[in-house]
C-alpha cells in the first residue's frame, strides 16, 4: 500500500526561507561581479603607464605642480590668494567683498561648517550661509559658469 506524506511545516516558512537565501545568493554574486570589475579595472591602470612620449614637458610640469598642491592640502597647508593660478578665479575672488572672501575661505580651505564661521564671525548662522552662497553665485556668473 501507497503511503501519503504529508507536509506538517509552515509553507510561509519555507517561502521566506527560500526567497531568502535567493537573494543572499543574488547579493554575493553581484558583491562578487562588482569586486571583479575592479580588479579588472585597476589592472588595465597599471598596464597603462603614462609614458615620456603621452605628455609633454609642461603637462608633466602641471601635474606635478597639483599633486604638491593636493599633498600640501592633505597637510593643511593652503594656498593665499595671490597664489592663485587661474586668473579668471583669480579675478572673481578679488571682485568679491573682504567678507565674502573670508567665509569662503572657512568653507572651502578650513573646512568650517557654518555654525562654526558664525561663531567666528559673529552673525546669525543663516546669514553666514545666505553670504556664503551669494559670494559663490558671484564668482558663478563673473567666471561664466551655470549653477550645479
Amino acid at each position: 500500500m501507497k503511503e501519503e506524506k504529508k507536509y506538517s511545516g509552515s509553507k510561509t516558512r519555507n517561502y521566506f526561507t527560500a526567497y531568502l537565501l535567493a537573494s543572499i545568493q543574488g547579493r554575493r554574486l553581484r558583491y562578487l561581479e562588482k569586486q571583479q570589475k575592479i580588479l579588472f579595472a585597476e589592472e588595465n591602470l597599471e598596464d597603462k603607464e603614462i609614458t615620456d612620449i603621452d605628455i609633454s614637458l609642461e603637462e608633466r610640469l602641471e601635474l606635478e605642480k597639483k599633486e604638491q598642491l593636493l599633498l600640501d592640502e592633505s597637510k593643511g597647508i593652503y594656498p593665499e590668494w595671490n597664489e592663485m593660478t587661474d586668473i579668471n578665479l583669480m579675478e572673481a575672488m578679488f571682485s568679491l567683498q573682504e567678507e565674502e572672501r573670508k567665509l569662503i575661505y572657512q568653507h572651502v580651505f578650513e573646512e568650517r561648517t557654518f555654525k562654526e564661521m558664525s561663531i567666528l564671525n559673529q552673525m546669525p548662522e543663516e546669514r553666514c550661509k545666505g553670504a556664503y552662497y551669494w559670494a559663490i553665485r558671484k564668482i558663478r556668473k563673473r567666471m561664466g559658469g551655470k549653477r550645479s
